[in-house]
């Protein structure tokens, strides 16, 4: 597995845990303050109501974040598997093409390598090649 890719994981992972961690604590400190404040009913609801939106508003932030950051990654990896897919075809294709020429030359040698019945020139015709054959 690619180091970087390991890497973003653990961070939004670490990311992830430390952003719920300030939610639930500040849902318990904020919970806490409100309910050990000495107040009037109107005041302890207008409180409980500011925070509550306010609490809103963070969660709606972070949630946009976490999408965003989401789309990022997801748009990373497609190119890093893009870009693996690219090599794997040009490393095919260099494959294939030396194969071919391999083939090629192979064909070549047995071509060549073939005994011939006529005579090199200069030298007297062998005996099988003055053989009449059957079809004759």
């Amino acid at each position: 597995m690619n180091k970087e890719y390991t890497t973003t994981t653990n961070n939004s992972k670490e990311k992830s845990g430390f952003t719920t961690g300030v939610l639930v604590g500040g849902l318990v400190g904020a919970a806490t303050a409100l309910l050990l404040t000495p107040k009037s009913g109107k005041e302890m609801r207008a409180g409980i109501s500011s925070q509550t939106s306010n609490l809103k508003e963070k969660t709606m932030q972070m949630k946009d974040e976490a999408k965003l950051q989401t789309q990022l990654g997801t748009m990373a990896g497609k190119e890093k598997a893009s870009n693996m897919m690219d090599s794997v075809k040009d490393k095919a294709n260099q494959v294939t093409s030396q194969a071919k020429e391999k083939v090629s030359s192979m064909k070549n040698k047995k071509n060549n390598n073939t005994p011939t019945v006529e005579s090199e020139p200069g030298l007297p015709p062998s005996p099988e090649a003055s053989k009449p054959t059957l079809g004759e």
